[in-house]
């Protein structure tokens, strides 16, 4: 379960996530700069399975993916891989076009259904969606912000979310970095399972992730636990790069 949202700045964009999972599930170690097939990158790498759900690289790409509720799960005797090890392996993307080429020639079968969403500066957000069978790809996302996904009242959770965030008017121009960040920290109506900062007897946000691209870096801001009790990590950081052609 996630709530992602983004803005586009000048030179750049904004990017925040939630992560919301369940209590057993293992904590995550914090974002920390690796390497792929010579790119740098910025991720968490998750407790269990060792993927990661968002991360951004040096070529001022980021990807987050969430999974989804609103199509049947896959079989439930299969093996199936994480879909965190899907994101890794595209942290090396130089943008969009390539992230769309390569999830195409991926065997997707071997996961359950996910939303990947990858954001460049100064193009709109893309989004590629797996249903279990299917693979869509939308290049100009931009009115599916915020993304939610849940197990709980899918649809009544979005709901909720997205009339928080627009307060009933989705004018673009009306969003702020302040506004997306006091989003992702909210408690409205009350706390629980509406709650954007979501709590619940089985499940709560573990993670705040906060990505911001410019032209010279990319930084990454993580908060390791609820946004209203969790523990900040120091900003972790690389210099932006002239990445070349699709990989």
């Amino acid at each position: 379960m996630c709530t992602v949202s983004w803005l586009h700045v000048d030179g750049g964009y904004e990017l925040f996530c939630n992560r919301d999972e369940r209590r057993s599930r293992l904590r995550a170690l914090p974002p920390d700069v690796r390497s792929l097939r010579g790119v740098r990158y910025i991720a968490p790498a998750d407790g269990d399975y060792g993927g990661t759900w968002v991360g951004a690289n040096e070529c001022g790409l980021s990807l987050c993916l969430l999974n989804r509720y609103d199509v049947e799960d896959g079989d439930p005797l299969r093996q199936y891989t994480s879909r965190g090890t899907l994101v890794i392996d595209l942290m090396d993307a130089p943008d969009r076009a390539a992230v769309r080429a390569r999830i195409g020639a991926t065997d997707l079968t071997r996961f359950q259904p996910f939303t990947l969403l990858a954001l460049e500066p100064g193009e709109s957000a893309m989004l590629a969606r797996w249903s279990g069978r299917a693979l869509s790809v939308e290049q100009d996302a931009e009115v599916a912000m915020p993304l939610v996904s849940s197990g709980f009242d899918l649809a009544g959770v979005s709901t909720w979310r997205r009339a928080l965030l627009f307060d009933g008017d989705r004018t673009a121009s009306r969003l702020t970095i302040d506004r997306l960040d006091s989003f992702h920290r909210s408690h409205e109506p009350a706390v629980g399972p509406y709650s954007v900062c979501m709590h619940r007897d089985d499940a709560e946000t573990v993670s705040y992730s906060r990505i911001r691209v410019r032209d010279d870096a990319v930084e990454f801001d993580y908060i390791s636990g609820a946004p209203c009790h969790g523990n900040p990590t120091a900003r972790v950081a690389v210099v932006r790069a002239a990445c070349g052609a699709a990989r």
